[in-house]
């Protein structure tokens, strides 16, 4: 019963795996991109607007540098594929 237990978490995980991969790849990103956008984006603590937009705004270009269409793409993909996926 534990084997069927595992082999069902299995295919859920790899299946939810490719849905978010598949959303991801729509809008450019890759797992690092968005992760590094989300993880700036909760350092927001001023509460002052203009600090604040900055801050989304240097995130989202750092993001976007290692998104899979930009300059550090490649990057951005070998970690998502090695460290993210557990590749390694």
């Amino acid at each position: 019963m534990d084997w069927a237990r595992q082999k069902c978490s299995s295919y859920y995980d790899s299946s939810w795996r490719w849905i978010e991969d598949t959303y991801l790849a729509y809008f450019g990103e890759n797992r690092t991109s968005y992760g590094i956008k989300e993880s700036l984006k909760k350092t927001e603590v001023t509460g002052d607007e203009n600090i604040d937009g900055i801050q989304r705004g240097v995130g989202g270009a750092v993001g976007d540098v290692f998104s899979s269409k930009g300059p550090a793409g490649v990057v951005g993909d070998g970690i998502d594929k090695g460290l993210l996926r557990g590749n390694v």
